[in-house]
């Protein structure tokens, strides 16, 4: 099927759509994009990314907006977006038979304009919007209502854990998926960067904002020689990290990385990071990029407590889970050294544990029988 992704970011890099759209490529499915850059102002710019598994076309509206601002800081960018979604996919209708939505910020017009032109919907959920976007009190029951409706209306959705299920209590999907967000690229031994091996190397890339402690890992590990700090990403933050990067040796700011080479990055440090704000309702069911790349990588990673996955790590001992202050994680990252001499086995149980329950091979097999699903409705 001719199949289109809507995104509300640049997808520059986005590695979940942009395995979804691969997988979907390399099964015999055409695929474009449409997204939103942020960053400049200007009509639409069309380009191509290339995925594993071929290029894809993607089109791009520049819209300026903040990040992480939520709906307070971008309803005119927002509604702009909307817009200009909506007109792109009528006057684009032959273009493709399958609208593919992610989150409600794409989902709510896309659904519209599936029933107006007759198109198969499906709702991919990244992130329930009223528990992750900052939506105001007073328009939450009113976009929750919304989109449980679209939710219903779908011909399929996808949601990223089984904990999710919670979130979206009080629908009635066509078909539900659990998809995990892991990742699809596995490093080989080869890819080595040339780091410090007297230096206990922490990593974390990502989007650079507040909720994920990353200030916090800084202000730790300048005061400490013995660890190296390596971060990555785009976000509010950037300013920040690159200043702490050139006053203090053992913090390494990379900007943004594409998807490999953050994959790459974390292949040749020592302790992943996922850490969130557990006060964050979203946060709960976190599934976090960073918790699967640990686990097919083999590196200890270190989570808040009550913050999506976290029990797997306690479960399993394969890292810390801490309180969601400083001290806490102080001596989470000292208890992991200490235990330096097990990581062998650590890494061991860990790809063990990707391979049989969450490896991308699994994920990839679900969307495919969504696809092959939603194909056979008239």
């Amino acid at each position: 099927m001719k199949v289109i992704f809507i995104r509300s970011n640049p997808v520059d890099p986005d590695s979940r759509v942009e395995k979804e759209a691969s997988s979907l490529i390399k099964a015999g499915h055409e695929v474009e994009i449409v997204a939103w850059d942020r960053s400049t102002k200007y009509r639409i710019k069309e380009s191509w990314i290339t995925l594993e598994s071929g290029k894809v076309k993607i089109y791009r509206f520049g819209i300026p907006a903040s990040f992480g601002g939520g709906i307070r800081k971008n309803l005119h960018p927002l509604l702009l977006f909307q817009i200009k979604l909506y007109k792109w996919l009528c006057k684009n209708k032959n273009q493709y038979e399958v609208i593919h939505a992610c989150d409600f910020d794409t989902a709510f017009i896309s659904s519209i304009v599936a029933r107006q032109l007759r198109k198969k919907f499906v709702y991919d959920i990244f992130d329930y919007y009223v528990d992750a976007f900052g939506v105001p009190p007073n328009l939450k029951k009113y976009i929750e209502r919304l989109d449980h409706k679209v939710i219903n209306s779908a011909e399929a959705v996808i949601i990223c854990t089984e904990k999710r299920k919670e979130q979206i209590k009080g629908t009635n999907p066509k078909y539900l998926a659990v998809i995990h967000n892991t990742p699809s690229n596995i490093i080989n031994a080869a890819d080595k960067i040339n780091l410090d091996k007297t230096k206990i190397k922490i990593v974390y890339v990502g989007i650079l904002g507040s909720g994920r402690f990353i200030k916090e890992i800084a202000e730790i590990v300048k005061e400490n020689p013995k660890y190296e700090f390596h971060i990555g990403g785009f976000g509010a933050y950037e300013e920040y990290f690159e200043c702490m990067s050139n006053k203090h040796t053992n913090i390494k700011y990379y900007g943004k990385l594409p998807y490999k080479k953050t994959l790459e990055l974390e292949s040749n440090c020592d302790i992943i990071t996922a850490i969130y704000d557990p006060i964050i309702a979203n946060h709960k069911y976190a599934a976090p990029n960073k918790f699967y790349e640990s686990l097919m990588l083999g590196k200890p990673v270190i989570m808040a407590k009550n913050t999506g996955m976290d029990e797997v790590v306690s479960i399993n001992d394969v890292g810390e889970v801490i309180e969601y202050d400083i001290k806490s994680l102080e001596d989470a990252i000292e208890k992991l050294v200490s235990r330096k001499n097990e990581w062998p086995n650590i890494s061991l149980k860990m790809k063990k544990l990707y391979n049989r329950e969450y490896s991308w091979e699994e994920m990839e097999r679900r969307l495919l029988e969504l696809y092959e699903d939603i194909s056979k409705k008239k």
